[in-house]
């Protein structure tokens, strides 16, 4: 029996089978196009794959320029951070390892949520094989050490600072995520959104801003950067100015290869746009008077 032929695998057939000169076809003009044509048909499927430290010039970012933009100082009094789509913890363990080294006394709490059991189950035990630890290549030695404590191929995570992180299970397209989450000063959403239907990452990325804090900052690598562009300018955010670049292309080691035939792949940094600091950032700011 012939299986009927979906409208996905059409497209990509005939996407595949349109007749270019191979200079054309090598230009950024034509994988521009190219890409816009996966986003469109290309079939999302969800990931779990994540890591520690996974972006080290976000985490600078959120050590410096964001925690002075929220305090006005370069001290961290407290501070609560939610992250969504967390996965197995790597992310908000990260965060929670990065501000506890520089600020050991703060008070900081990180409530990190996902919609998947086993994936929580994992991440509350705050205990990794080296593989874990290591998929990410550019890890580095002193943020290993702050973080883990060592035992063979057993990496747990230190009491002081798995005590500051929480999970909990939500769904970011749920209408009542304000009512269930709660407002937060810094928000992690990092690459899950781009594995959405793209009327429902729209949906997503709505229901993250009602989580901000008047004053915010708010932390969003892997969403289509068309849609990204299109909600943070709906929500007047504003993007953080601080290596931009850097953390694209650090961005860009585990997605360049998709670029431009699948929908998660990450086009090159280019800056003809005016606006290039809007489509590129990865972090962007709220600014209003700090909720107490």
């Amino acid at each position: 029996m012939q299986v009927p032929i979906t409208f996905h695998r059409w497209a990509k057939v005939v996407a595949n089978k349109i007749p270019y000169a191979e200079e054309y076809r090598q230009s950024v003009a034509w994988k521009t196009v190219r890409h816009r044509v996966a986003l469109a048909i290309d079939e999302r499927t969800n990931s779990g794959f994540t890591g520690f430290l996974r972006l080290p010039t976000q985490f600078e970012a959120l050590a410096g320029p964001v925690v002075k933009f929220l305090t006005g100082t370069a001290m961290l009094p407290t501070v609560r951070i939610v992250v969504m789509g967390c996965s197995n913890g790597a992310e908000a363990y990260t965060a929670a390892s990065v501000l506890t080294a520089r600020w050991p006394h703060a008070e900081l709490v990180v409530d990190a949520y996902d919609i998947d059991a086993r994936a929580l189950e994992k991440a509350r035990t705050a205990c990794y094989r080296a593989d874990e630890v290591f998929n990410n290549k550019i890890i580095t030695a002193k943020f290993v050490e702050d973080t883990f404590d060592v035992d063979g191929n057993v990496y747990r995570v230190k009491e002081r600072i798995a005590a500051r992180v929480k999970f909990f299970s939500a769904n970011v397209l749920n209408s009542d995520l304000q009512s269930r989450v709660g407002k937060c000063d810094i928000l992690f959403a990092q690459n899950f959104l781009f594995h959405l239907d793209r009327k429902a990452a729209a949906r997503g990325f709505n229901n993250l801003c009602s989580l901000l804090n008047p004053r915010a900052a708010f932390f969003i690598d892997g969403m289509d950067i068309d849609l990204r562009r299109k909600g943070v300018m709906k929500h007047h955010l504003l993007p953080l100015d601080f290596r931009i670049e850097e953390i694209h292309n650090e961005a860009r080691r585990a997605r360049a290869a998709g670029w431009p035939y699948r929908y998660w792949g990450l086009e090159p940094f280019m800056t003809f746009t005016k606006d290039w600091q809007r489509r590129y950032a990865t972090i962007y700011l709220k600014s209003g008077d700090r909720a107490s």
